[in-house]
């Protein structure tokens, strides 16, 4: 009995050791938090619905909105830049639904200038952009 316990015990050690070894073996890369791109108002309308459509993605607004007409936990985005007008848009980028769990209401850290280009993303997924940089107000 006293015999099994300690081969059990050098296992796992040598277990542990090839674990240790192997982890340690990959190169591993400096992490990096990703860089702001500068929005600036020189910026046509489609060129802030591409950045709008990035900060989507990173924002993780993708989590609970889809953009492809299916239904996850929140509304769907696809039609809205059809439906809603910009003021419409900024109230809800700005204060959130109420329904929104405190953490993951808007603006979500974003400046007024990332509201701005997600506002021309949004406009985009049901028509063209038409939003520019100071056409948007925080309420």
């Amino acid at each position: 009995m006293k015999g099994s316990g300690l081969r059990l015990i050098i296992v796992a050690l040598i277990v542990t050791g090839l674990y240790a070894w192997f982890g340690n073996a990959i190169p591993q890369s400096p992490w990096e938090a990703p860089k702001r791109k500068v929005i600036t108002a020189e910026m046509t309308p489609r060129e802030l619905a591409r950045e709008g459509a990035a900060i989507y993605k990173k924002s993780g607004c993708g989590v609970c909105h889809s953009v492809v007409g299916e239904r996850l936990r929140a509304s769907d985005l696809s039609r809205i830049g059809a439906e809603r007008n910009v003021e419409d848009l900024a109230a809800v980028l700005y204060s959130g639904a109420d329904i929104m769990a405190p953490a993951n209401k808007p603006p979500a850290n974003l400046t007024d200038e990332e509201i701005t280009a997600l506002i021309a993303y949004l406009q985009s997924l049901g028509g063209r952009p038409k939003v520019r940089l100071g056409d948007v107000k925080a309420p």
